[in-house]
């Protein structure tokens, strides 16, 4: 786990303490992250959302997706 994540909009999560960091390079968070990006720091990826009517169908079982039923 990086020490931030980026999320799907211009707002950076610290991963340490949850903080969400504006995009504003007067924010001493925001300067604090640059200078973690400068040095080679990479942060995690946002996560991918869910749509919740694909996760709303019931999961098949193997046998169901070999046509076995």
């Amino acid at each position: 786990m990086a020490d931030y994540q980026v999320t799907a909009t211009d707002i950076v999560q610290r991963t340490e303490d949850g903080a969400f960091i504006p995009n504003d390079p007067g924010n001493a968070d925001r300067i604090e992250y640059e200078a973690w990006l400068a040095d080679g720091g990479v942060p995690d990826p946002a996560p991918v959302a869910i749509n919740p009517t694909l996760s709303a169908k019931p999961a098949m079982t193997t046998a169901q997706i070999l046509g076995a039923t």
